[in-house]
């Protein structure tokens, strides 16, 4: 029986630059001879004009309306970190950043690369400054790093994921304090403990051996972090129930691990996956060509994609997409024998360097799948494919029904 693989390049979705995207102008020959061979369309991750986040557009792809389950990123994030979370946990997602003297953003992501080491030493510090709020305010606190400047924070305790971000959301603008969205006495704790945090990282971070390192190079220094998406764990009603499909992943961001496994998909992690725009992907296609005789659905996530984006790296986003391509070369046999979905969970434009709210290209390969005279992957061509304009929502019910997994509604 054949199986589906998923390949999904986040961000991956763009406008056109001198009339080409990095889709159009990427060399990807195995995608595009699958592209040839299928069908393709345009979709909206959730409904036209909504800009997603990689949350709740990964949340809509499995086939879970976000309106209904998305309560917070945060704790997806902190999900796919590998902290579990007991019921009334609130999670946040962090950032490390940089703010000036006066303490406004100059950097939401501190450089964007932050080594292992200089990591560790966030999370010691973090350590140490959870010690002093179990003391002073009775809550628990659990910090992670993930990727690069990404991190997770867990508060355990009389807390609630009622509170708004401290993150500005952009540059040239002062570190928010957080504040109780409802007037309970959790929502007001879990203010105060956020902002304790916040202040004590600012002052403490001054003697972080690694911003006496950046100091030195130039770097932008490790002096904030910045928390949002407060979110708990809903009640997820598992692929293998809704939709009767047995589903791995294989990614390397705590995110979008978070979310698989939310949706009761099997997590794998392959060497050079680090969920960068730099990452190898030759382990992550071999291990996905393996899982394929396993399981019904292998998904697997592209990242870089999405950080060259944000860089406004429009060579960098293409050379992901090919070096992907490449990688899924060596089974090009193989895929014919299966099906074979490729898109992307939102756009995020070169020259925006933000998600937006378009639709993006979607094309579905399989032996039995109706062919369209769409002969290459991009957001200039697949309008015009056999699949027509659909929603993100609709792709798992697709692959179920490809699959013969689906129960017939009626009679």
């Amino acid at each position: 029986m054949p199986s589906v693989l998923w390949v999904l390049f986040d961000g991956g979705g763009d406008r056109p630059k001198n009339g080409v995207t990095p889709f159009f102008a990427a060399l990807k020959p195995v995608i595009d001879k699958l592209t040839s061979l299928g069908s393709c369309g345009i979709m909206d991750p959730i409904s036209p004009g909504v800009r997603p986040g990689s949350d709740t557009s990964h949340l809509a792809l499995f086939g879970y309306d976000p309106y209904k389950y998305y309560t917070g990123r945060g704790a997806f994030e902190a999900l796919g970190a590998g902290l579990e979370l007991r019921p009334g946990d609130v999670a946040f997602r962090t950032n490390l950043a940089t703010v000036d003297a006066r303490g406004i953003v100059v950097d939401r992501r501190a450089g964007r690369y932050v080594a292992l080491e200089e990591a560790r030493e966030v999370e010691s510090l973090m350590a140490d400054i959870g010690e002093e709020v179990e003391r002073k305010f009775g809550v628990s606190v659990v910090y992670k790093s993930t990727v690069e400047h990404r991190g997770v924070l867990v508060l355990r305790g009389a807390v609630s994921h009622k509170v708004s971000d401290t993150d500005p959301h952009a540059t040239g603008e002062a570190v928010r304090r957080a504040q109780p969205l409802d007037a309970s006495s959790e929502a007001k704790l879990t203010a105060d403990v956020v902002n304790y945090i916040t202040e004590a990282f600012a002052e403490r971070s001054k003697g972080l051996e690694a911003n006496k390192r950046r100091a030195s190079r130039g770097e932008p220094l490790i002096n904030a972090v910045l928390l949002r998406g407060a979110g708990y764990m809903p009640e997820i009603e598992p692929l293998r129930k809704r939709y009767n499909v047995r589903g791995a992943a294989i990614a390397g961001v705590a995110l979008i691990r978070g979310v698989a496994k939310a949706v009761g998909m099997d997590l794998y992690s392959a060497e050079g996956l680090g969920g960068t725009k730099f990452d190898k992907f030759e382990e992550a296609a071999k291990l996905a060509v393996e899982l394929l005789k396993r399981y019904d659905l292998v998904f697997l996530h592209v990242k870089g994609t999405d950080s060259a984006s944000h860089d406004g790296d429009f060579r960098g986003k293409v050379d992901v997409i090919e070096r992907l391509d490449a990688a899924l070369r060596p089974y090009e046999a193989i895929l014919e024998e299966n099906y074979v979905v490729v898109t992307s969970d939102h756009a995020t434009p070169i020259l925006v360097r933000e998600h937006t709210g378009e639709p993006v290209p979607i094309m579905l390969y399989g032996p039995d799948v109706v062919r369209d005279d769409v002969g290459k992957f991009s957001e200039l061509t697949c309008w015009r494919g056999a699949l027509g304009r659909i929603r993100g929502l609709d792709v798992m019910p697709t692959i179920a029904s490809y699959l013969g997994l689906s129960e017939k509604f009626g009679e």
